[in-house]
């Protein structure tokens, strides 16, 4: 009891003290709406950070072909061929007789989406390393590198008949397992000398079996630079679950020269328009 009326506090003083803290259930329901805001939040921010990583990814991919274009003009048509004898050197790996006169920047070799990409540094001298030389996040097409003795790394006498559907450059995997590999990464043939192999990933030189290559690093597939110069997305979910086969009729109807002329094993990129080689073979 109040001694006094004046000692009473007033109904709506009563009523503000009640209020002057959140109840447990309204900390509840606030704490609630704020994961539900993250949790709606995240996959959009992720899909975002997906897409700025695979625009980098094409940029690098537009780069190294400006290189390889000022390469060939200034080798007479030719690519910087991979040898088809087993390498005495790291310096015979394609990319790296593009640095430092036709590629300055050798941080354009990675992907930013490539767990591994901390394996290529800059600089001349840890990138002839054998550790690292052959872990670039690019490989270029093993088939126009080595076929007829390497004469179809000539694209002034030897030119593919769709260029900006067929396949030079692309994103080059795997992207797990290899710390479990260390003889691999050892021999710097974890990523195949940094060649795209036409099916599950064998060094077109030894057949030395290696981890495949395909990868999904930007969520369904990766990238590609064609020989026309244009960079492209290509799924590779459905091709790393397909059994490899020497003929697709889509892939014949574009116009690839596996399936039309050569019984070679390969993987099918026909649904996004990609073909390892279309065009005639050198027989040199």
């Amino acid at each position: 009891m109040c001694a006094s009326r004046k000692d009473c506090p007033s109904d709506s003083a009563r009523l503000m003290a009640r209020r002057r803290g959140f109840s447990l259930v309204e900390l509840i329901v606030v704490i609630a709406i704020i994961v539900l805001l993250i949790a709606t939040l995240i996959p959009s921010l992720h899909k975002s950070m997906t897409m700025a990583a695979s625009t980098v990814c094409m940029h690098n991919l537009r780069q190294i072909g400006d290189s390889l274009n000022l390469y060939r003009v200034e080798n007479n048509g030719w690519l910087p061929v991979a040898p088809p004898q087993p390498r005495s050197s790291d310096a015979e790996v394609w990319f790296l007789k593009l640095y430092p006169t036709y590629l300055p920047d050798p941080s354009v070799l990675t992907c930013p989406e490539d767990p591994f990409r901390f394996r290529l540094v800059n600089g001349r001298d840890r990138l002839e390393d054998p550790s690292v030389a052959q872990f670039a996040s690019y490989g270029i097409n093993s088939f126009i590198m080595t076929a007829g003795g390497g004469f179809l790394a000539n694209f002034d006498r030897y030119r593919s008949t769709r260029p900006l559907d067929t396949i030079l450059v692309a994103d080059l995997g795997p992207d797990s397992g290899m710390e479990s590999r260390p003889s691999l990464m050892q021999g710097g043939r974890a990523r195949n000398g940094s060649l795209l192999a036409l099916d599950d990933g064998y060094d077109p030189h030894h057949g030395d079996p290696v981890p495949s290559w395909l990868t999904q690093r930007h969520g369904r597939g990766i990238n590609m630079l064609t020989t026309g110069w244009g960079v492209r997305e290509a799924r590779t979910d459905q091709a790393s679950q397909s059994v490899i086969q020497r003929y697709y009729s889509s892939c014949a109807n574009g116009g690839c020269t596996f399936c039309r002329a050569l019984p070679l094993y390969h993987y099918s990129f026909a649904a996004d328009r990609l073909y390892w080689w279309t065009g005639p073979v050198p027989t040199e």
